[in-house]
């Protein structure tokens, strides 16, 4: 019993100790226009064209990012609030520039959940 306790423990010490990545809509919303934070969309063109885009966002489609990461060096020191349409993209790219020392976040919901916020109404 007490070792089962003890992993369960352990187990929840370690959830209360990793790093948050997603944001809320309205977290994001506060860092809007912040110049150290940079808002990246990872979705297709297409997607960014028709379907908008939050103001000021830089454009690296999820499967252009490796070969592009050298334009992303700019913003090493700042805030990178990633996002797609659903936040399953935007999750990848992440954790991908985390492995690469960026400080990546992403929105939960994506752009889908960003369009629905009553406070961009």
């Amino acid at each position: 019993m007490f070792k089962k306790s003890f992993y369960f423990l352990f187990f929840f010490l370690l959830i209360g100790c990793e790093e948050k990545n997603n944001l809320t809509v309205k977290e994001a919303i506060k860092y809007l226009n912040d110049d150290d934070v940079l808002f990246l969309d990872v979705r297709t063109q297409n997607e960014f064209n028709y379907d908008g885009s939050i103001k000021n966002a830089l454009l690296i489609p999820v499967n252009q990012l490796e070969k592009k990461l050298t334009i992303l060096e700019y913003y090493k020191n700042k805030k990178i609030i990633v996002y797609c349409k659903t936040g399953s993209r935007s999750k990848l790219a992440a954790a991908f520039l985390k492995k690469n020392n960026f400080k990546a976040f992403t929105i939960e919901g994506g752009f889908v959940a960003w369009k629905k916020h009553p406070m961009l109404d």
